[in-house]
């Protein structure tokens, strides 16, 4: 019987003394006691526990302590492409040889972000055995807006603000960051720069629509802008002030006025009215924006100075392609009468049709008039970019039936190989619709799809016979 009770008391304590032997002991911790698990409660609505994240520490070998300060010996950057390590490791704070922890790499990952130069950036340091120190790697995820920097209305020349946010931002390579960190970390820096110059100004950054879409991050004082409602002209005499008005007006309204910004305006609209005249010289002495009392905005006051009539001294055509006598002979210059520039204008563009029938399909070109404003003479030299040249491959037909398209093809004078004419696929089909060569043709066009690696051009025309069915009849209704 002693033995009995002495073999069941052993099989009751035999667990118990066997669960420490399975229990988990973390690295670097005083073993854990294990115990019975207690049972389970009942559930009830309780808000959801909220953990902290640990540390971003990752061990290697031995177990260190993440509090303890050690040298920098290097800094790692993943997912980089605009900033190369030594511009992200400025930013961060650190330096390499000076010692750090946790604490340094925290306020590091905060410094990065900071910056409004990265969408996203983690962090990982960690202690290599055999080593005293720390190496810290940075995962970032630069933000792809970036845009030119401009500056409006700030009290010093823009060189000057360039180089000094070249010196007080070590990532600053000429455009700015569109996010709001971004923004606001810049305009803290021109502020510094004016305040140290003995000019303390609000600085405001954002970003800004130019004419045609592009757009930029502007830097001008933080005061309110306002609105263009309306336009006057007063001293023009070749073109009427209300002709002035009705080109400017619908571009103008509603632009958030400076007069920088304004003067561009003028530039891209009102100046090549008066060049197509010949009035090269035309100038805006004025410009004077009057608050409007009786609605929201300003109406903007310019005064014009259309200065003297040039006359066409000279043309030059830069060619590398087409001999200059003939492309000027094309051009018709009208060398010794008014510099309308329309008329310049129009001769490029037969200049241009020249190349374009010889397979330089995406030629361009350019001219600016040199002035002479005491002789009143202006020289114009046109440069051409006459770009690749490209040669016909093929001519594909849609919508038509055999024998209509072995019609059209005899008709196609263009043969693969030759240099390929932009111009004939449009001029072959108005000559086809004038000449009526094929009864109930509809609608008609020409695609050209290029192969830019080969420099090859493939013409697909596409032919949509008239449409005969006849309306659908309306039932007679007679009245009751």
């Amino acid at each position: 019987m002693p033995k009995l009770r002495f073999a069941c008391l052993l099989a009751l304590c035999l667990p118990a003394l066997c669960l420490p032997l399975f229990a988990q002991t973390a690295p670097g911790t005083a073993p854990s006691v294990a115990r019975r698990p207690a049972p389970a409660k009942p559930a009830t609505a309780t808000a959801p526990e909220v953990r902290t994240p640990a540390a971003p520490v990752k061990k290697s070998g031995n177990t260190f302590d993440p509090a303890t300060r050690l040298p920098l010996l290097s800094v790692r950057v993943e997912g980089n492409h605009r900033l190369n390590i030594a511009k992200v490791t400025a930013l961060s704070g650190l330096r390499v040889g000076v010692s750090v922890n946790r604490d340094s790499f925290a306020a590091a990952h905060k410094a990065l972000m900071d910056t409004g130069l990265f969408e996203s950036v983690a962090y990982r340091f960690e202690k290599p055995a055999a080593t005293h120190g720390y190496i810290v790697t940075f995962e970032v995820q630069e933000t792809k807006l970036f845009y030119p920097i401009r500056f409006e209305e700030i009290p010093a020349e823009r060189d000057d603000l360039l180089a000094h946010l070249k010196v007080a931002d070590p990532a600053f390579d000429g455009e700015s960051a569109a996010t709001e960190p971004a923004l606001r970390r810049y305009s803290r820096m021109i502020e510094e720069y004016l305040a140290a110059n003995g000019k303390k100004m609000k600085v405001r950054g954002q970003v800004w629509a130019e004419q045609g879409g592009e757009l930029s991050v502007m830097y001008r004082p933080d005061t309110p802008v306002p609105s263009i409602s309306d336009v006057r002209f007063e001293g023009s005499v070749k073109i009427d002030p209300l002709e002035l008005r009705r080109i400017l007006i619908q571009t103008a309204t509603g632009l958030l006025f400076t007069e920088e910004r304004f003067r561009t305006v003028l530039t891209n609209e009102i100046v090549p009215a008066y060049w197509a005249i010949g009035r090269l010289g035309v100038t805006f002495p004025k410009i004077v924006a009057v608050p409007l009392t009786e609605e929201k905005g300003v109406r903007v006051l310019v005064t014009v100075d259309e200065g003297p009539e040039f006359v066409l001294n000279a043309a030059h055509v830069d060619s590398r392609v087409f001999p200059e006598a003939e492309l000027l002979k094309l051009g018709k210059f009208p060398i010794g009468e008014p510099a309308l520039m329309k008329t310049v204008a129009d001769g490029v563009r037969e200049i241009l049709n020249r190349y374009k029938k010889q397979g330089y399909i995406k030629a361009d070109a350019k001219f600016d008039p040199k002035l002479d404003f005491q002789a009143k003479t202006a020289d114009v030299t046109v440069v051409i970019d006459e770009g690749p040249r490209y040669l016909f491959q093929e001519l594909k037909i849609e919508g038509l039936d055999l024998v209509a398209e072995a019609g059209i093809r005899k008709l196609w004078a263009m043969e693969p190989g030759q240099p390929f004419n932009s111009l004939y696929p449009d001029f072959f089909l108005d000559q086809i619709r004038e000449r009526q060569l094929f009864d109930s043709l509809g609608s008609s066009k020409a695609r050209v799809d290029l192969d830019d690696g080969k420099h090859l051009a493939t013409v697909t025309l596409s032919f949509k016979p008239e449409d005969k069915t006849p309306p659908p009849r309306v039932p007679l209704v007679r009245p009751q």
